[in-house]
């Protein structure tokens, strides 16, 4: 479609016969809605300073033309052509990875239809097949989120008038109810783990409900062994045959945790295990300060240490189904259910906000509500007993599993 490029402007008097004024009025084509024109209009109290404002008007559409036409780039090659956008911003490479891994369907689906030609069922459909191939609708809502923020550069940069995933609607996100391992299992766990090298990583993430990357990442440094604190700022993660040392992402990630004497005398030991271990390496020792390290002090693969969690899951005889993140949620779940408020749960848990820390967990609080109610009849009703339905609810997620 073929449509004048250029604005137009003029002064006039204001309508208002009251007081004499003057009205600059400026028409400009819409860059949404190629076709269609929008007007300014600013009103002075002198003509000169109404036609200084619409030639400065005018002058500001001349250089920034407000229409241009649609891109004729395929998908694939905007995609990639944001995607390095993003990596020029300093976000990590692992972010624009998984920017990568989430946007791989629509690229495969759509990659080599034109920009200008996409549309909100377009997308539609890439989400239904995916929920049809078992995609997790957590990983639907990822690619959703990416695609987005990817077409609404494409906006911005005049390729495109619209967004068409405005329009388009990824599936309803919906999590497995978590089932931690129970304060028996833990100790079934801590019992097998007696003799393990790692045994005070497994102690540390139950105990703290920190991430196995923010446990890996950790150094002798981070602890301030007078204050009982442990600072956890930095993650590890695997990307390829990298191990990556990132700085923790929020500012609620950058947290202090309070240690418990017992789980510092865990630590103590581990140290002079680890004293030892320098001793035989002798120079071949790696003096970065890793508090769980190889047996010559290197960075540990996290892979590898998940194939140690799952040998000791299996000498404590627990289910198949118990991952080392469930340690991080057996901690919040038992906080919880002492109790402990949900704030500091979640500080301690290094959330961004409360309210995910409710999205995760708060289908423990109607139990937690019920016990409270029961505290209640025994302040002020100490002749009425009431069963508690805790052992039952146990052996129910028990047989789930």
């Amino acid at each position: 479609m073929n449509r004048p490029r250029n604005p137009t402007g003029f002064v006039r008097q204001h309508p208002d016969t009251q007081r004499k004024r003057w009205q600059g009025i400026v028409k400009y084509p819409d860059p949404d809605q190629p076709g269609r024109w929008k007007t300014r209009s600013k009103t002075f109290e002198r003509k000169a300073e109404a036609q200084q404002w619409v030639d400065e008007a005018l002058a500001e559409h001349r250089r920034e033309p407000a229409w241009r036409p649609p891109s004729e780039e395929t998908f694939a090659e905007f995609y990639e052509r944001w995607l390095n956008s993003v990596a020029a911003t300093r976000v990590r490479d692992t972010t624009v990875k998984a920017y990568r891994r989430y946007g791989a369907p629509l690229i495969q689906a759509l990659g080599q239809k034109p920009l200008k030609s996409l549309s909100p069922s377009d997308f539609q459909t890439v989400y239904a097949q995916m929920l049809m191939a078992g995609r997790a609708t957590s990983t639907i809502h990822h690619t959703h989120v990416v695609a987005h923020s990817a077409l609404d550069q494409a906006v911005a940069w005049g390729l495109i008038p619209a967004n068409p995933t405005d329009r388009a609607k990824p599936p309803r996100v919906t999590s497995p109810e978590i089932v931690p391992p129970t304060v028996e299992e833990l100790r079934q766990l801590f019992d097998a783990a007696a003799d393990d090298r790692l045994r005070a990583l497994w102690w540390l993430i139950a105990l703290t409900g920190m991430r196995k990357g923010e446990a890996l990442a950790l150094k002798w440094s981070d602890v301030d062994w007078e204050r009982q604190v442990l600072r956890i700022t930095r993650t590890v993660a695997a990307d390829g045959g990298l191990r990556v040392i990132h700085d923790a992402k929020t500012a609620a990630g950058r947290r202090t945790v309070a240690l418990s004497p017992y789980l510092l005398a865990i630590l103590k030991g581990h140290q002079e295990q680890q004293a030892l271990e320098q001793a035989v390496s002798g120079p071949e020792w790696n003096a970065e300060g890793w508090i769980f390290c190889s047996e010559n002090g290197t960075l540990l693969w996290p892979a590898n240490v998940n194939r140690r969690f799952r040998a000791l899951r299996s000498k404590a005889g627990l289910p198949d189904t118990v991952r080392i993140h469930d340690l991080r949620h057996a901690m919040a779940t038992i906080w919880l259910s002492q109790g402990v408020p949900v704030k500091v749960v979640s500080e301690r848990l290094g959330h961004a906000n409360v309210s995910i820390t409710l999205q995760i967990y708060g289908h423990l609080l109607p139990t937690m509500q019920a016990e409270a109610a029961r505290q209640m009849d025994t302040l002020f009703a100490p002749g009425v007993t009431t069963a508690s339905p805790g052992d039952e609810r146990n052996a129910d997620t028990r047989e789930r599993r």
